[in-house]
């Protein structure tokens, strides 16, 4: 009885899901009658009638805001899923060693434009850290375990049996995990709350159709690397998404600047003033995001590029210390990616944009490592990668020239290390001269080595970007040179009993570098083209300019009115660049003052028939430069030291002498002024070369306690 009712309870259980039709043939049915049960026959309830869910454009925000809320969510699970786990990648064979292996990594990611503060919540989070070198003990644990696999391969343990193959694996597999320490373990902070940032806000683009337009005709090398990166994908992903990243919005805004702002050049009044308005939109949207940029970020291609575009910005506002913020993080993302460890063989789809993206870091660490004086980020002997070289098959002329344009770095970071360094500074004059000499020899390569490529590209590359522009980088870079060529000879010791202060060499590359420079302004007068901004952001300031210095110090010491005329040459020819920016008006007025003092020194430096208050006159300018007047001249000229009054906080200070000098003493002719200038020593070549510097910057600051002649 009881399964009887077990059954009609069931068959009450499937009754709504059998077809009425069933049933419907005979009541009761044969099978009930059979059994002796009930039949029951339930009807089939009519299907409701469903309301229909209209679709609204309300509605569809909602779904977006959802599928964007859980994309976020879906990145905080990864993130903290690769906090507890290590990325898989391809190892290095056991005969590579450990320091040389490079790790294949994403290039770029896309990450919401809200994210977390903590590196490892990015999607970059499973990238591997870079190699570490041959001092690490991930390297030295590695040799271990090679060691052991080859003694066991070459004996009797090998047929020892499976406990020591398994003992052999997990030594292997504990090498392997120390050499993929992924960012989110070794870049995250364990103990850290996560902290939402949110993305850029309250910014205004400009009008799609005009960032399309000009994309579209940026034909010119000098957009190839930008173009490189789909960089319409990206300004798209700006302009029409919310789930960009920051580093996507700093690129998209670099680059459509530089673009509004080159074309606006091309353009009548009225089109010039809207292009040019633009720009300033995309610089101010571009500067907001740097400056709002955190410490951690993402280890990515798109973070390196972001941060060279902000570096590269920043010295076309005359600031290199911003830059060298920029670029030093950079070079810190370079190396964690492995990018200067890049083997020659790695052909994958973006490993020429990684390169790229390390020598124009490389670039910009070794320039301003001279301008600033400051060791580089990127040593050469730390480098593996191949260096770009003038043997190379280029297809394009960008990347003909990016070539000079690395090689003239190497020099420029090579000068700082081997001759103005406070390790360089401390050798002997033999060493100091052969080092000067090495130099010499490879700024003399760099000047062959650009005329081959002229030959060769220069065709190609002014069909593309035109006449002007190539003409104008083509002088710009020999100014550049020569001005290197002047800082060699400078640190030269000169041999003792020397009648000048500076070599002759040193003179005629400061002469020459004038000389250069005239061409480049008569290029930059007959082009329709504003080039003279980019001149002294990126030739006048980028590098320290001595040449003007010299030739100064040059007329003080004999009065050469030649080279006074340069002076006031030079001078005349920068005026109009002085309303490019700040850096560039003090730049301007600095060597005003001194072409003025320079003229006011000469004028008294005549007979003035023993007028007390021409020497007077004459020592008071000498006191403004830091300079000693006669009677210091000749406690110093006792002592053999250099005895400049200036003072290193920005201003100058007074001199602690009274002026003793009288007017017999004053000379005529000329003024040998080796204990004035003359360096005897490394102390006192790397005392000049910062206090060339930071006469500059005092000039600039306190430039109103000087005179100014018409």
């Amino acid at each position: 009885m009881t399964a009887r009712k077990a059954l009609s309870q069931l068959q009450t259980y499937f009754a709504p899901l059998v077809t009425t039709a069933v049933f419907a043939r005979q009541h009761p049915c044969s099978h009930c009658v059979n059994a002796k049960i009930d039949c029951i026959i339930v009807d089939k309830k009519p299907r409701e009638k469903r309301t229909r869910i209209l679709v609204t454009s309300e509605y569809e925000k909602k779904i977006d805001q959802l599928n964007r809320r859980m994309s976020e969510v879906l990145s905080l699970i990864q993130g903290l899923k690769n906090d507890r786990q290590l990325g898989v990648c391809s190892h290095a064979s056991l005969d590579t060693p450990a320091g040389a292996k490079t790790l294949a990594v994403p290039s770029s990611t896309t990450s919401p434009s809200s994210h977390t503060t903590q590196p490892g919540s990015d999607d970059a989070s499973s990238v591997v850290l870079g190699a570490e070198g041959e001092s690490s003990l991930t390297a030295h644990s590695a040799f271990a375990s090679n060691f052991m696999h080859h003694v066991t391969s070459a004996s009797p343990l090998q047929s020892s049996g499976p406990e020591m193959r398994d003992t052999l694996d997990a030594l292997s597999n504990v090498v392997a995990t120390l050499k993929e320490q992924t960012v989110a373990n070794e870049m995250a902070y364990p103990h850290a709350r996560p902290i939402q940032r949110s993305g850029p806000s309250g910014y205004e683009l400009p009008p799609i159709q005009k960032a399309a337009e000009l994309i579209r005709i940026a034909k010119s090398f000098i957009y190839e690397f930008i173009l490189a990166r789909n960089f319409s994908d990206i300004c798209l992903q700006v302009y029409f998404s919310d789930g960009f990243s920051e580093m996507e919005f700093i690129i998209v805004n670099a680059g459509l600047h530089s673009l509004f702002e080159d074309y606006s050049h091309r353009l009548p009044a009225e089109e010039k003033a809207a292009y040019q308005g633009h720009a300033r939109k995309c610089r101010a949207n571009l500067e907001t995001a740097l400056s709002s940029l955190p410490l951690h970020l993402p280890t990515t291609a798109d973070a390196v590029t972001a941060l060279l575009f902000g570096a590269w910005h920043a010295i076309e506002l005359s600031k290199p210390y911003l830059s060298w913020a920029l670029s030093a993080k950079s070079s810190e993302l370079c190396q964690t990616l492995g990018y200067h460890r890049m083997p020659d063989t790695d052909n994958s789809g973006d490993a020429e944009l990684r390169r790229f993206l390390f020598w124009t870091n490389y670039f910009l660490d070794k320039c301003l490592s001279l301008r600033l004086g400051r060791a580089s980020t990127i040593p050469d002997w730390d480098i593996t990668t191949h260096r770009p070289s003038t043997t190379d098959t280029h297809k394009e002329a960008v990347m003909a020239y990016f070539v000079l344009w690395v090689e003239s770095a190497r020099c420029q970071g090579n000068i700082y290390e081997l001759l103005y360094s406070p390790e360089a500074v401390a050798q002997t004059a033999h060493v100091r001269q052969s080092r000067a000499e090495l130099l010499i020899s490879n700024l003399r390569m760099l000047e062959q080595a650009t005329q081959e490529t002229n030959k060769k590209w220069a065709k190609v590359a002014k069909d593309n970007a035109g006449k002007d522009v190539m003409d104008f980088f083509a002088a710009s870079d020999d100014t550049l040179r020569l001005s290197l060529l002047t800082l060699v000879h400078r640190a030269a010791p000169q041999p003792t009993g020397a009648p000048t202060t500076f070599s002759p060499s040193c003179v005629e590359a400061a002469r020459a570098t004038l000389h250069r420079h005239q061409d480049c302004l008569a290029i930059i007068d007959r082009s329709s083209e504003d080039f003279l901004p980019s001149y002294l952001h990126w030739t006048l300031l980028f590098t320290p300019f001595i040449p003007f210095i010299v030739i100064f110090c040059q007329v003080i010491e004999t009065q050469d009115k030649t080279d006074l005329e340069r002076l006031g040459a030079f001078v005349e020819s920068i005026q109009p660049a002085a309303a490019a920016s700040d850096a560039a008006a003090k730049l301007c007025r600095l060597f005003q003052v001194l072409h003025n003092v320079a003229a006011r020194y000469v004028e008294l430096s005549a007979p003035y028939n023993g007028q007390p208050q021409a020497t007077e006159e004459l020592d008071m300018y000498l006191k403004l430069l830091g300079m000693p007047n006669g009677e210091e001249r000749s406690v110093s000229g006792q002592h053999g030291q250099q005895e400049f009054a200036h003072d290193l906080g920005g201003s100058f200070a007074q001199a602690a002498c009274d002026d003793g000098a009288s007017a017999g003493e004053l000379q005529t002719g000329p003024m040998l002024m080796s204990p004035m200038m003359r360096m005897g020593n490394g102390a006192q070549l790397e005392e000049w070369f910062s206090r060339n510097q930071d006469l500059m910057q005092s000039f600039q600051s306190a430039a109103h306690h000087f005179p100014m002649e018409d």
